[in-house]
């Protein structure tokens, strides 16, 4: 008898850990820096959300130049990279052993010129987790500058020669920008929408009327 009630706690945990959240964060992100002059690709907004700790999206706008509309769909183990423009999609499949997906904010060409001890310390600021990464790191909120027409709330962290800087506002209070600078380099990303919608599988499915070929990692 304890033997079946063990095992139906442990059923029961286990359904429960595979339920689906009941929101996600919405953002639409816009980068202004070096490697994204005004009027470029890289200059465009994109779109991205993200749930628990395993699903993630970004929707890129369409690169005429390059033939390329990208998407990216991340629903762990399962990773979709997808072009819009060709109707094609290459599927991964994470080896784990965690599933947990990454939206970096820190290029990865930036933090490969890094310091290891420098790169760890950045590469934990992500999309969806901005506050989280610095309140983590013991930054306190101190007035911002009037940005975009809002008051803000200025959160400060220093890695070397690193400045990371996060500018919330509102209430509740989200993130309006990240900063990030480096000797004479800079990079805003400007957070043109935050918040918080109701969940919706369909974003994280595996894609619709387009080949998808297996990666060949």
């Amino acid at each position: 008898m304890k033997r079946a009630c063990l095992f139906a706690c442990l059923l029961s945990s286990a359904m429960f850990a595979q339920q689906p959240p009941k929101t996600m964060t919405k953002m639409v992100v816009q980068i202004q820096g070096p490697d994204a002059p005004e009027g470029s690709f890289a200059a465009k907004p994109k779109v991205m959300f993200r749930a628990g700790t395993g699903y993630c999206r970004v929707e890129e706008e369409p690169d005429p130049e390059h033939g390329i509309h990208g998407l990216i769909i991340m629903n762990e183990p399962d990773v979709w990279m997808v072009n819009l423009a060709s109707n094609s999609a290459e599927h991964i499949v994470d080896a784990g052993p965690t599933f947990n997906c990454r939206m970096p904010i820190i290029f990865e060409d930036l933090l490969s010129k890094l310091p290891e001890g420098q790169a760890k310390q950045v590469s934990g600021l992500e999309f969806g987790h901005e506050m989280e990464y610095f309140k983590n790191h013991g930054a306190a909120p101190r007035p911002g500058p009037i940005s975009q027409g809002k008051q803000t709330v200025a959160y400060l962290l220093s890695f070397g020669d690193i400045t990371l800087a996060l500018f919330t506002w509102g209430t509740p209070e989200r993130p309006l920008s990240v900063y990030w600078s480096q000797g004479g380099r800079r990079d805003i990303f400007w957070f043109p929408g935050y918040g918080e919608v109701p969940f919706d599988a369909t974003l994280f499915a595996k894609p619709k009327n387009v080949k998808i070929e297996e990666s060949k990692q």
